[in-house]
């Protein structure tokens, strides 16, 4: 098929009504995958991390009829108290593989100024530092509360000051590594607990004696969009490449068409009105005029009617003045198209 006979082809209405309905399918489709993430993101659980450190406290006390030499509660009478055993305790969950812990017990004394609080004098009463065993430690001090309160009594002498607060502080440190649903983790874990000398109960308590922490471990994975076209399936990102490469082909033929089946310019639109259908008798000369501005000229001086025929395979306009035929020639039209 030659070039004449495709493009007649295309031209045919049914052809045209085709590459129309093949635009509408693939410009749908391009536009709807590229509104589309090419990726989608899912998140899941790997696993959960729990640490947790705990200050057991239990009292022994002064000879009593009460409560007996040792007892373990919420608040203690500060007369009956001699000292404290302190058993801190630490554990991990899945198991950190390698880490250190520091634990300080350390006392301070303390004024108030305002709303600010001054430290006048600390001392730590027990230090210990060391690794972890299967993810975790224990420690134990024992707390001298009468020699605690002959020491605070001491420095408020020699500070001169009267009144004098202290505060006892049980801080712990715990910093390792591990792993969790094959994931390597790094944690530092803080627990600070005050015992608390309330003089007007007259009761001692720990505050915060337990803290723990859990967290879930996530992992996200991209996965790349599949995406189906008029039953083949292919990535979104080659499907919205192919998409809108096919919407735009199919596009050309109707722009084409649009563009050619367009009216021509009429050239001799100036002087239309003066052309009458008919021929010419027998002239003595013919002047042949090159162009519709040389004819529209020709009309302007002379000033009569311009004549329009067919001749063979031309259009003939022509300017009739003493004999002589002034004269303008075109090719017929294309497709057995009549003249204009």
């Amino acid at each position: 098929m030659n070039k004449e006979g495709i493009t007649k082809f295309i031209r045919r209405k049914e052809v045209l009504g085709i590459f129309l309905v093949l635009f509408i399918v693939f410009g749908f489709y391009s536009v709807k995958l590229m509104s589309a993430s090419p990726y989608m993101v899912t998140t899941h659980k790997i696993g959960t991390y729990r640490e947790e450190g705990t200050l057991k406290h239990e009292a022994y006390l002064e000879p009593n009829d009460l409560y007996g030499y040792r007892l373990t509660m919420d608040n203690y009478p500060i007369p009956l108290v001699d000292r404290f055993l302190l058993t801190y305790n630490y554990r991990s969950q899945p198991p950190l593989s390698e880490g250190s812990y520091h634990i300080v017990v350390k006392a301070e004394y303390y004024v108030n100024k305002g709303n600010e609080e001054i430290i006048l004098w600390e001392e730590p009463l027990f230090d210990e530092r060391g690794n972890l065993t299967d993810g975790g430690f224990s420690a134990e001090y024992v707390l001298d509360m009468k020699g605690f309160e002959n020491t605070s009594k001491r420095i408020s002498n020699e500070l001169g000051v009267k009144r004098l607060k202290n505060r006892i502080t049980i801080e712990t440190t715990v910093t390792g590594t591990g792993s969790v649903g094959g994931r390597e983790i790094r944690e530092n874990f803080d627990h600070t607990v005050e015992l608390v000398r309330d003089s007007t109960a007259e009761l001692y308590y720990f505050t915060d004696t337990s803290k723990a922490e859990k967290r879930a471990l996530t992992e996200t994975v991209r996965t790349e969009k599949d995406a189906s076209v008029l039953g083949i399936t292919s990535d979104l990102g080659t499907a919205q490449t192919v998409t809108t490469v096919l919407a735009l082909l199919m596009l050309i033929p109707l722009l084409g068409y649009v563009y050619t089946s367009r009216a021509p310019k009429d050239e001799l639109s100036k002087i239309r009105p003066y052309v009458v259908k008919g021929a010419p008798g027998p002239v003595e000369k013919v002047v042949e005029l090159k162009t519709p501005k040389d004819l529209e000229t020709t009309f302007e001086l002379i000033d009569k009617p311009i004549l329009h025929y067919i001749e063979g395979d031309e259009e003939v306009y022509a300017i009739i003045d003493d004999g002589v035929s002034y004269e303008y020639r075109k090719p017929l039209p294309g497709e057995g198209k009549e003249a204009n």
